[in-house]
């Protein structure tokens, strides 16, 4: 796959994410804050949508495979980010009337508002599966064995 398909594909996911994001927000909105609360239905919330932007990303990083360097992974996760924000800020802003004061508030890791879990899963993502997935690539031969010197034997 070419860097500029690469890079689509990586917008394609992107949007992805954004019907993870609406699809987990219907549910926190509908099904769980009414039931546990706006505090436990936010953190409930963001982990499941982290669960599965994951699954996502392991799928994506998959499919491009392991030559990928680690330049292209954090690009992706900085394109993914930028999007994210600008999408959050812009959105929720200028379309649905949100007040900056409330979107920022979302930031707050001390008042338990942890969306700052999902910024981290988009940018870090694709460098933490990538990483993994080079690492279980990686074979162990006996010579390697040998000469490890957690199996030196003198």
């Amino acid at each position: 796959m070419t860097n500029s398909m690469v890079y689509l594909s990586a917008l394609g996911v992107w949007f992805v994410f954004l019907v993870i994001a609406f699809g987990v927000g219907a549910v926190r909105e509908g099904l769980l804050r009414p039931r546990i609360g706006e505090p436990r239905a936010h953190v409930i919330g963001t982990l499941i949508a982290v669960a599965l932007m994951m699954l996502v990303i392991y799928a994506f990083i998959r499919r491009l495979h392991e030559s990928r360097s680690m330049l292209d992974l954090i690009l992706i996760g900085v394109i993914w980010l930028i999007m994210t924000v600008a999408f959050e800020f812009g959105f929720f802003h200028f379309v649905m009337g949100k007040p900056w004061e409330a979107l920022l508030a979302d930031y707050n890791v001390l008042r338990g508002r942890i969306w700052v879990l999902v910024l981290a899963t988009v940018l870090l993502g694709p460098i933490i599966v990538g990483t993994l997935m080079k690492r279980s690539h990686e074979t162990v031969t006996p010579t390697t064995l040998e000469s490890s010197p957690t199996n030196d034997t003198r």
